[in-house]
């Protein structure tokens, strides 16, 4: 009697110091196309799940979602997420992000200018918000958009401008609107 007793106190004290898991499913759903789980990543405080359309890669990608488990060890609350993001964007010369708490849930855009590694225009929109028992998950979309002959003639703020409207505008609305379907293993 005193073995099992001992055996199930090492099994329960076991499940409490395994780290937390999210219930990552192996497609997306996202403007009525189904992304792929690419590839996972655990970083210990981290998890990152990267999903790409059929024909794409990790390395080459036109779209892509992401869901990321932030375990959050440091306990911070989500103003001091937001916080914390806009230092890390600020620090390292974004300029083009709006991040936001609405209802216990963050949002948030980011519009990356084409560079010497990346010729193309990036945005990413996302959502996350703090799950019981698991950490804070978030949900982000990113698209790619090309550096068109049209956009090649219009200056940066008009671009910009550009990119909120037709782009930013209408995914986050999207986003906004969209069940949340992310959970935890129990």
């Amino acid at each position: 009697m005193k073995k099992i007793l001992v055996i199930l106190t090492a099994l329960f004290l076991s499940a409490c110091v395994s780290p937390p898991q999210l219930n990552a499913p192996e497609t997306v759903e996202h403007n009525k196309k189904t992304y792929h789980l690419a590839t996972k990543q655990d970083l210990e405080s981290v998890v990152r799940y990267f999903y790409v359309l059929p024909n794409e890669s990790v390395q080459h990608w036109q779209s892509a979602v992401e869901i990321l488990l932030d375990r959050n060890k440091q306990k911070r609350t989500l103003q001091e997420r937001i916080d914390w993001r806009k230092r890390i964007y600020t620090n390292t010369g974004i300029k083009n992000f709006h991040l936001y708490a609405q209802d216990n849930t963050l949002y948030a855009y980011v519009i990356y200018e084409p560079s010497v590694e990346n010729k193309d225009w990036q945005i990413d929109v996302a959502k996350g918000k703090e799950l019981p028992f698991c950490g804070f998950v978030q949900y982000q979309y990113s698209l790619k958009i090309p550096k068109n002959h049209k956009m090649m003639n219009m200056n940066g703020k008009r671009v910009i401008n550009h990119l909120k409207k037709y782009v930013v505008e209408k995914e986050m609305k999207q986003l906004m609107k969209a069940d949340w379907l992310l959970s935890c293993k129990a």
